[in-house]
């Protein structure tokens, strides 16, 4: 088991590597900094619309967050870890649901975009999120 958690953690990190070598080479700095906060708008407008399946979530979890989140791999909070559940429950559930889908690099290690599930779409990261949130005890600031 420990094994399979290894190799499905390395995966994950080199797939997170190999999609963050982008760049923006040609872009002028003001054009990119418009086009962020446009992009941030309407990320933010269109996650107010999101509703939490919690059973489509633990589907998810299942499938893809388990392998980091059951035992805390990469410094993933572990499902049983409360405490930091609810530090991360501070946020409120779109910046978690942003974090989830962009990925996010904190005090305790990486969450790799999407979790490395390039088939989940954001409804089913969202569906995760607040799974693991429930699971763990917590609720999300507003």
């Amino acid at each position: 088991m420990k094994k399979v958690i290894l190799f499905i953690f390395l995966l994950a990190a080199g797939s997170f590597v190999l999609s963050s070598c982008g760049g923006s080479a040609n872009k002028n700095s003001s054009e990119s900094t418009s086009t962020t906060k446009v992009e941030k708008k309407a990320e933010k407008q269109q996650q107010k619309s999101f509703t939490a399946n919690i059973e489509n979530g633990k589907a998810v979890y299942g499938k893809v967050c388990v392998a980091c989140h059951m035992t805390g791999v990469a410094g993933a909070p572990a499902l049983k870890d409360k405490a930091r559940w609810e530090e991360i429950a501070q946020k409120d559930m779109n910046t978690l649901h942003h974090d989830a889908i962009n990925g996010f690099t904190g005090k305790h290690g990486v969450m790799p975009p999407k979790g490395t599930c390039s088939s989940c779409t954001d409804q089913d990261l969202y569906d995760a999120v607040a799974y693991m949130l429930k699971t763990a005890g917590v609720t999300a600031k507003k």
